[in-house]
C-alpha cells in the first residue's frame, strides 16, 4: 500500500491517540478496550488463519483474539485491528450487516477486503504512532537492527513493525514476507515506488534466483528456528532495474509463523562509483536525523 492509502484509518488512530494523550510507548490496545467498556479474552477455538473477532450484543462489544499466535506482539495487533473496526466510521455497521453479530478477522496483511486493510492500517497507527516512532528510530542504526528496537519498543510483532518502517521511512527499504519459493507480500518506501524504472515487488510472484533469502528458504529449519543471516544484493535482482547498486539484503525466519521476513535497505540511492570522496565522507557522516522523516508539527 502507498503511504497515502487508507489515510482516514491513520488519522482515527491519531485522533485516538491523542484523545488518550499517550505520549509514551508501548501503547497499550488492551487499556483502550478497558475504557470503552469493551471485554476481550484470549481463545482457541476459532478456526486457524483467523486471528481474532469482533463481537457485538446490543450495545456491547467484545474482542476475542486467537491463541493459535504464540506471539505477544501479534495478539495485540490483532486487538488494535478488531478496535480498528470498533472506531472508524461505518465499519461496525457493515461488518455486522448480516445481522449475526460476529466478525472473524485476518490480521495477516494479506486480505484484499478494504475494511480488513483498513483496520491493518488504524491498527499499525495505533500501536506505532508516527510521532512517537519516528523519534524512536532517530536513536537506531538502518535496517533489521532498528526494527528489532522498535518492536520491542512498540511491543509489536517484526512483521507489523518491519511494515511500518518501510512505509515512514524516507530511505530505500523494502520488506518482503516470503514463504518457500514466494513472495507472500511485500511493502516498499514511497523512495523506491517514485522510481520509474523499478518494478514492484508482487505478491505470489517467485523470490529471486541467488538471492539469500531463496537459500534461506530452502531449509525450512531456518524458519522454524528464527535463523538469521545477512548478504548484499543489488537493485536489479530484487527490482528488475537500478543496476548494480548494491542493497544490504537481512533475513530473518519468523518461527511459528511459517514465514520470512526480508528487509531490503540502502541509506541512499546514489550509486557509490559516481560519488567522490567528499560525498562519501559527507555520507559516512549523515546523522540519523538526516534518514528519516521529522516528526510532523500538530
Amino acid at each position: 500500500m502507498a503511504r497515502a492509502d487508507f489515510w482516514q484509518a491513520e488519522l482515527r488512530a491519531t485522533e485516538v491517540v491523542a484523545k488518550l494523550r499517550i505520549a509514551s510507548l508501548p501503547v497499550d490496545p488492551f487499556a483502550i478496550a478497558d475504557g470503552e467498556g469493551i471485554v476481550y479474552e484470549e481463545i482457541n477455538s476459532v478456526s486457524p488463519g483467523v486471528s481474532g473477532c469482533l463481537m457485538k450484543s446490543g450495545d456491547t462489544f467484545g474482542i476475542f483474539y486467537s491463541s493459535w499466535f504464540p506471539n505477544e506482539g501479534f495478539r495485540r495487533f490483532t486487538v488494535a485491528h478488531e478496535l480498528g473496526h470498533y472506531f472508524l466510521d461505518g465499519h461496525y455497521e457493515y461488518i455486522f450487516s448480516d445481522g449475526k453479530g460476529r466478525h472473524q478477522s485476518d490480521t495477516g496483511f494479506t486480505s484484499e477486503d478494504r475494511y480488513e486493510r483498513e483496520a491493518d492500517t488504524f491498527a499499525a497507527g495505533l500501536l506505532m504512532p508516527e510521532r512517537l516512532f519516528t523519534a524512536r528510530c532517530l536513536r537506531s542504526r538502518p535496517g533489521l537492527t532498528a526494527i528489532e528496537a522498535l518492536a520491542e519498543s512498540c511491543g509489536t510483532s517484526l512483521t507489523a513493525t518491519a511494515i511500518r518502517y518501510a512505509r515512514l521511512s524516507d530511505e530505500p527499504v523494502t520488506v518482503v514476507c516470503s514463504k518457500d519459493d514466494r513472495v507472500q507480500f511485500a511493502f516498499m518506501s514511497q523512495t523506491l515506488k517514485n522510481r520509474r524504472d523499478l518494478t514492484w515487488i508482487k505478491k505470489n510472484t517467485g523470490l529471486p534466483e541467488g538471492t539469500a533469502t531463496a537459500r534461506f528458504n530452502r531449509d525450512q529449519s531456518n524458519v522454524a528456528k528464527a535463523r538469521r543471516v545477512a548478504s548484499s544484493s543489488t537493485m536489479e535482482i530484487w527490482f528488475d532495474g537500478g543496476g548494480d547498486v548494491e542493497l544490504t539484503e537481512e533475513v530473518i525466519g519468523l518461527g511459528a509463523y511459517g514465514r520470512t521476513l526480508t528487509v531490503l535497505w540502502r541509506e541512499s540511492l546514489h550509486d557509490p562509483h559516481e560519488e567522490d570522496e567528499s560525498d562519501e565522507d559527507e555520507l559516512e557522516n549523515m546523522l540519523p536525523s538526516d534518514r528519516w522523516r521529522q516528526p510532523r508539527e500538530d
